[in-house]
């Protein structure tokens, strides 16, 4: 057997590996909420963005912030089984480049003159 034949076989078996794992509507649901912390995160900076929509741009983006912070936070007590997607790179990179966007955006949000 070729080298050529072998990876086209292996290749196969993989494709039907995935074949045997149909995404059920359950399997489904489990694997969205195992990204919890990702869905949380996103939810409070969804949140932000409402609120600087409704024209409160200083509230608003202090509560993105406050979700950037709460990723950072999350991604410092979760192990890297349950951080999921908030795990990017190693943890100490994560929490650094978390922690400075969230706190940079906090500040800027605290130092922003309210409108005249």
């Amino acid at each position: 057997m070729s080298v050529s034949d072998h990876r086209h076989r292996d290749l196969r078996s993989r494709w039907a590996q995935a074949a045997e794992r149909r995404l059920t509507p359950r399997s489904w649901f489990q694997a969205v909420f195992r990204q919890w912390p990702l869905l949380l995160v996103l939810g409070v900076v969804a949140t932000g963005v409402v609120v600087v929509a409704d024209d409160h741009f200083r509230r608003g983006t202090f509560i993105m912030a406050g979700g950037v912070c709460l990723a950072a936070f999350l991604r410092i007590v979760l192990p890297n089984e349950r951080a999921g997607l908030l795990q990017v790179r190693s943890r100490m990179l994560d929490i650094l480049t978390l922690g400075f966007l969230g706190g940079g955006s906090l500040i800027a949000s605290l130092i922003v003159p309210p409108p005249s």
